[in-house]
């Protein structure tokens, strides 16, 4: 192996264990959790389309723009964990001819992100390469859970493709790789067709033209047919009401952060464009779960790339409703059996849990004014199935 080769298996055996977080205190987790936002993809049009700059950290995609404008492609080249890996299986196949079969979409594909961010619903969003880096990495976090593994789905198909079509995603399919490409032609055009006639941005022209206007209708027709049902599930606090699905980057920061494991990918709950968002997911969903979204933990919106989760602070978040408990009296202890139960009432934070005489006996109802759907009193409820479930708001 080069010399170069081994900086690269460096990088990315760093990158990786960064990500995994094991060992790591507290304070490097988070930072470690910032990898994604090194991609202009994901932090600049991540804030395009939220309407919201992540703080100062969005400043993160900067350099790599910068280089780019110099040296073309030289992260790909040299840092990229995710084009490492791909090359590596790449050459596990010796047939490199295959690939001049397929056009070149990386520019295209970065003209669709531009101006489907602009738009608000940035399609393809999850293809940026440090997400989807991070997304596998993430998957294996402590307890294993198996439906946290579909955020690693992303990277062993790009493999898999590799093996199949060696280069293939560096080479035609990466939108970060096509958006530095067209950084570079627009500090150096003559090195693209300038000279023959051209025009003195030849790839604007073309590629990035037809990109953003597949990009544009696509993004249209994405906030008209899809993202009927994101409303279908509990979001993590903070997130933005419209348009999650299209923001949100699957790159598996939120459910890596939280503390108590309630973040889980979805599976369709929320549409065919919500696979693998955020859902929380309390014990009607996950009964092995018996956590609940602590009120003063705000850890998942410190590590969004994209501003889907936005952040807040901890009197936001007590004023931010994430969903409302209903209590389903057919099952409750207090009102089916007439026993005495009110545990529920004991463990809510926001004391959105009201005793009630009902028949002799205090019976629970909810205050959907104060209750910010925690999941305190699922998590709580001593019956069998749950009688006090969070849904969405």
């Amino acid at each position: 192996m080069t010399k170069k080769n081994l900086i690269r298996l460096a990088v990315f055996l760093t990158c990786g264990y960064l990500v995994l977080g094991w060992g790591l205190p507290e304070a490097a987790q988070k930072w470690a959790l910032a990898l994604p936002r090194l991609s202009p993809i994901l932090s600049f049009f991540g804030a395009i389309a939220s309407r919201r700059a992540a703080g100062w950290l969005i400043l993160l995609g900067i350099p790599l723009l910068v280089l780019a404008a110099f040296k073309n492609r030289w992260f790909c080249w040299h840092l990229c964990p995710m084009g490492f890996a791909a090359e590596m299986v790449s050459r596990l196949n010796p047939q490199k001819g295959w690939i001049r079969s397929v056009p070149v979409l990386n520019q295209m594909l970065a003209g669709a992100l531009l101006l489907s961010a602009v738009i608000g619903y940035p399609i393809f969003i999850w293809l940026d390469p440090l997400c989807i880096f991070n997304g596998f990495f993430a998957a294996w976090r402590e307890p294993l859970v198996w439906l946290n593994v579909g955020t690693a789905i992303a990277f062993g198909t790009i493999l898999l493709l590799s093996l199949i079509v060696p280069n293939i995603w560096c080479h035609r399919l990466c939108p970060l790789g096509g958006l530095q490409a067209l950084v570079h032609q627009l500090f150096h055009p003559a090195k693209r067709g300038a000279a023959a006639g051209e025009g003195r941005f030849p790839a604007l022209n073309r590629r990035l033209f037809l990109g953003a206007a597949a990009g544009g209708v696509a993004a249209v027709g994405g906030r008209q047919l899809t993202g009927k049902k994101s409303a279908d599930a509990i979001r993590p606090p903070g997130a933005v009401t419209a348009n999650f699905n299209g923001v949100c980057a699957r790159c598996g920061n939120c459910m890596r952060a939280c503390p108590y494991e309630l973040i889980q990918p979805d599976l369709g709950l929320t549409g065919i464009d919500g696979f693998f968002t955020p859902v929380v997911r309390y014990r009607h969903l996950a009964p092995q779960q018996e956590q609940y979204c602590f009120q003063d933990c705000k850890a998942c919106t410190e590590v969004c790339p994209t501003g889907a989760l936005r952040p807040i602070t901890v009197e936001q978040k007590h004023e931010i409703p994430m969903g409302r408990a209903v209590v389903y009296r057919d099952k409750c202890v207090a009102w089916a059996k007439k026993e005495y139960c009110v545990v529920c009432q004991e463990y809510c934070p926001y004391q959105a849990v009201i005793e009630k005489p009902q028949d002799g006996v205090m019976v629970p109802v909810i205050d959907a004014d104060k209750c910010r759907g925690c999941g305190a009193c699922e998590s709580a409820c001593p019956a069998d199935p749950i009688a006090i479930i969070v849904r969405p708001v």
